[in-house]
């Protein structure tokens, strides 16, 4: 038995769903009898080219009655089995050679076997070879009366313009999910099976607007035997639950993070991929956000309660943002870390105090509290590493930017210079306004691969370097090579605070200030200091405290 797309190919134009632009105007021509000798059928697959350019052949060549094609007669039914002798499909994708056009040439000049036309229908037009497309160029723009030329493909743009310029162009458009939905119901009731509707619109939905994608779906979903519903299609796509991941939806509309990061752990343990359920949300608020504007492709179930297009766009832009953290992990903190980022974003207002929260889709959160932001990012972006941190005895202590710039509060100037690093004498270079990829891209080949496990972070006068414990033998070599990549760091952010977090003790040096380029050792040990140094030469010199390593106080830079 043939595939379920093969035995549900249409036979007659009004058999055709969808492309309406093309149907009317070439059934309209062959009834008149004006019919090209050139056509090129372009969209993307699954579209109807095929069937179309065969319904050409069948009404070009059909016996029976008006209207044609019948679908009927011994020429429609052969064109229909593809043993037609004067209706040829041609595969260009491997008969692209020019001898393969040189015999096509010489068969298009003998006359129809059945005394109609020879139609040659060309598919995946586009592979042919420019040399192949020059030998066919005078052949298709003088052929014979009684030949036809139909040449389809995916992308037209690879179709040399002499051949274009002597075809006429028809451009298939995507099927809507209710127009292939439409056709699957007809399909269900021909092979006595029954099917919800929403099951049939889901379907629509992941055919992607390919009505053979949808027909091979359900062919898919038949063979079990059952009557399809929309719970059976997910669960033999793998796809997470709608109502799971609409419940999950709506706890981010509503702001409530313990419901949505407790509902997606749910889907994690059950199997379900982070990028899947992430992918899942967005298309539950995208079907939200349709329902809010009245699309009309969109029922009243894919409301959200409280929903406001604002917040919706707001969710599904950061989740959108999230694809580039699944290269990296894919497992459940990932996931959480997704859906806080979607939270903090959707509670941005761009009228709140405090600074913005990196990643975030706009302004900075308004439910954090400005002193508590930037430690908060900090905090996020090191997560797996301040797990292990606590272990070390060292203090954890974070302080606003502010307290790390290198212009408000510098090392004393006779504070030892670490071997290698940039001295008073010596002028740090001109820093490039660049980011960690820059400072990547100038390492060495054996330093770029320690340094690509860990979670690097940048922001105004801090910049760092984060390992987890399954990454502690990178941080080591790191810390070997610590004078070589603050040398790059500098050259690349200029004056900054770099840190190193490292499971097993870290360091921090401030680099590019007057003694710049001293480090701290993790652990809790002291930072190496003068015994100058060891006083506050002033009560209002506030000590700069780095973690884990010991406070160290530095005095005011003379006037």
């Amino acid at each position: 038995m043939s595939a379920i797309y093969q035995r549900a190919r249409p036979v007659r134009w009004e058999d055709v769903v969808g492309q309406e632009h093309v149907k009317d105007v070439l059934k309209a021509a062959l009834e008149q009898g004006r019919v090209g000798h050139a056509y090129l059928f372009s969209g993307p697959r699954g579209v109807g080219k095929t069937t179309t350019a065969r319904l050409i052949a069948m009404t070009a060549n059909c016996t029976g009655p008006m209207p044609k094609p019948c679908g009927e007669c011994e020429s429609c039914l052969s064109v229909r089995a593809g043993s037609h002798p004067d209706v040829m499909e041609i595969d260009a994708a491997s008969n692209n050679s020019v001898d393969d056009v040189r015999d096509l040439r010489e068969k298009v000049s003998l006359a129809a076997m059945h005394g109609g036309k020879k139609i040659y229908i060309l598919d995946e037009a586009h592979m042919m070879s420019r040399a192949a497309f020059n030998a066919l160029l005078k052949t298709l723009e003088e052929p014979p009366s009684h030949v036809i030329f139909i040449l389809a493909t995916t992308e037209p743009e690879k179709i040399i313009p002499t051949i274009l310029s002597r075809c006429q162009h028809y451009r298939f458009r995507r099927l809507t999910p209710e127009e292939i939905a439409g056709k699957l119901g007809g399909l269900v009731q021909r092979e006595g099976a029954r099917a919800d509707g929403d099951a049939l619109h889901l379907i629509g939905r992941l055919a992607d607007g390919a009505m053979r994608d949808g027909e091979s779906l359900l062919e898919r979903m038949l063979a079990a035997g059952t009557a399809i519903t929309r719970a059976g299609v997910e669960d033999a796509l793998g796809l997470p639950p709608g109502e799971r991941v609409r419940g999950i939806a709506a706890a981010l509309v509503g702001g409530d993070a313990g419901a949505a990061i407790s509902g997606a752990a749910a889907l994690y343990r059950d199997g379900f991929a982070a990028r899947t359920v992430v992918e899942g949300l967005v298309a539950a608020l995208g079907a939200a956000l349709h329902a809010e504007l009245g699309l009309k492709d969109t029922g009243p179930e894919a409301r959200l309660d409280g929903a406001d297009v604002p917040r919706l766009l707001k969710l599904q832009a950061a989740l959108d943002e999230q694809e580039s953290r699944f290269a990296r992990a894919a497992d459940q903190q990932s996931l959480e870390l997704a859906l806080t980022h979607a939270l903090l974003a959707a509670d941005a207002s761009s009228g709140a105090a405090g600074r913005p929260v990196a990643g975030a889709a706009t302004g900075p959160a308004a439910s954090v509290p400005a002193d508590l932001t930037q430690r908060l990012n900090r905090l996020e972006k090191e997560l797996a590493s301040l797990r292990a941190r606590p272990a070390t005895g060292g203090p954890v202590v974070s302080a606003p930017v502010a307290d790390f710039d290198p212009g408000a509060r510098r090392a004393p100037a006779a504070a030892p210079a670490r071997a290698g690093a940039p001295t008073p004498d010596a002028p740090p270079p001109a820093p490039t306004g660049g980011s960690w990829p820059d400072v990547v891209r100038q390492a060495s080949i054996q330093l770029r691969a320690f340094l690509k496990p860990a979670r690097q972070h940048a922001e105004p006068g801090y910049v760092s370097l984060s390992y987890d414990e399954r990454n502690a033998f990178h941080a080591k070599q790191v810390a070997a090579k610590f004078d070589e990549i603050g040398r790059i760091v500098l050259s690349v952010f200029g004056p900054v605070t770099f840190e190193l977090i490292a499971p097993e003790g870290g360091r921090r040096v401030n680099l590019g200030g007057p003694g710049g380029g001293g480090g701290g050792s993790g652990g809790g040990a002291p930072v190496p200091m003068p015994a100058a140094a060891a006083q506050p030469a002033a009560p209002q010199s506030a000590p700069v405290q780095s973690a884990p390593a010991q406070s160290v106080p530095v005095q005011p830079d003379p006037i």
